[in-house]
């Protein structure tokens, strides 16, 4: 048996300035060994009392605390911790899970009867857990018509959209590390691709829009890389004229981080301009950051001017970082979301070998993991709230439930704890006593 911190090689930072050990710990595999880390869970808050009823708004926001009603949910800083607000004015936290769909299941348009007693089902099934967000991925025609719907998210997929009208004009798209903000067809292509924002801009259970998911956004090297491009590219001559108001040629590291920033800002600028004009009314979720460009400061100067909140896809850490989460959050002034984290068991024999999120040795584990990651998650004033990647297991044990839609028991009551506690611990993690 190893120590975690070893093999992810950062030491474990305080969530709330006290001991994040628990009375459990989960085994971790990694390249055939196993490795303990300590879990804490909601029973180690040996101070916390659960309460028993929880007054709710139909979305899932907390009635205690309320703010200005719209009728559509938004974002706000209130004091010294950033809130999501639900349709009624109550503060929200987004508890997600994602691709809540029906598979493989060849899905008819408009969605028939079986398909919408689906949705209730499954909607209930989850409500039952405690969550209160449909995340990407999810199958927003079904969730639109059965009769009491959650909260459900849109994404729009801009940049693939985009890049396959873009080879008809420059053959070489494709070749490059790169994503194409700076052409002149980009934004008239975005109005255009948005329009259907339209049809939902009214609808108070549209949560909000992503834009992509995990575009490339790497610091190191980006402006050689958009030189690559042929000379008439726009994305080659953009780059070139960066360089030239700099006065050199071989690009050094502050240019790569300002050349970041300028690609983040462009691309953010024009989709948010497109949706924001086809739909004022929701939210813009960014495109899920992932990877090392979550060390670059640019990614959330370039994106905080034009989205509403801050998606990242987070993994690779088995305690949420508290002070890198503050930094995301402060650079961009904005909110952060986790739109992503998982871990996947062994005791399903389901292949582990893939994916990014840990593999551990059985559903207990998984169960300790997402209530020490939450728990992590509920006491930093900066995050909004959490989906789990995902609801069905695929290739991999990465479901809530099963391929039967069989849910994975331990997992999902611990699950429920959390959730369904998650305001008062808030409450309980910020409270000066």
């Amino acid at each position: 048996m190893k120590d975690m911190k070893n093999l992810i090689g950062f030491t474990l930072l305080a969530v709330f300035n006290s001991q994040l050990a628990g009375t459990q710990t989960a085994e971790i595999i990694h390249k055939n060994e196993i490795y303990r880390e300590e879990c804490r869970t909601i029973e180690d808050l040996s101070k916390f009392v659960p309460e028993g009823k929880i007054d709710l708004s139909q979305y899932g926001g907390w009635e205690k605390k309320k703010f200005n009603r719209t009728g559509f949910f938004y974002a706000l800083k209130n004091e010294d911790r950033w809130w999501l607000v639900d349709p009624e004015g109550c503060a929200f936290l987004s508890l997600g899970v994602n691709s809540v769909n029906l598979g493989i299941k060849k899905r008819k348009t408009p969605p028939d009867e079986e398909e919408i007693a689906w949705g209730e089902k499954t909607s209930s099934m989850l409500r039952n857990f405690g969550f209160n967000t449909l995340g990407c991925w999810s199958d927003a025609l079904v969730v639109q018509k059965v009769p009491k719907p959650m909260p459900y998210c849109l994404r729009w997929n801009f940049m693939p959209g985009y890049r396959n009208q873009r080879r008809s004009k420059y053959p070489s798209t494709g070749e490059f590390n790169t994503i194409y903000p700076f052409d002149e067809e980009f934004g008239s292509f975005c109005m255009k691709h948005a329009e259907s924002a339209q049809k939902t801009k009214e609808d108070p259970w549209l949560f909000g829009h992503f834009s992509d998911n995990e575009l490339t956004f790497t610091e190191k090297g980006i402006v050689k890389e958009y030189l690559k491009h042929p000379p008439d590219d726009p994305n080659h001559q953009t780059a070139k004229k960066f360089m030239a108001g700099r006065g050199r040629k071989e690009p050094n590291a502050e240019d790569d981080s300002d050349f970041l920033q300028l690609v983040v800002d462009t691309y953010y600028r024009k989709v948010s301009a497109a949706l924001k004009k086809n739909d004022p009314n929701h939210l813009f979720l960014g495109s899920r950051f992932h990877g090392r460009a979550l060390d670059s400061p640019a990614l959330f100067l370039g994106s905080g001017k034009h989205a509403d909140l801050i998606s990242v896809n987070y993994y690779h850490r088995w305690t949420p970082e508290n002070e890198r989460i503050k930094n995301w959050s402060e650079l961009a002034d904005k909110p952060i979301l986790i739109t992503e984290f998982y871990a996947m068991a062994k005791d399903t024999e389901m292949q582990t070998d893939i994916g990014a999120g840990f593999t551990v040795k059985t559903q207990q584990d998984r169960a300790y993991f997402y209530q020490h990651f939450t728990l992590g998650l509920l006491g930093n004033k900066n995050c909004v709230g959490w989906h789990w990647f995902r609801y069905r297991d695929g290739w991999t044990n990465t479901g809530i439930v099963n391929e039967q839609e069989k849910p994975y028991r331990l997992l999902t009551q611990a699950m429920q704890k959390i959730n369904l506690q998650a305001y008062p611990l808030i409450e309980f993690f910020t409270s000066p006593k």
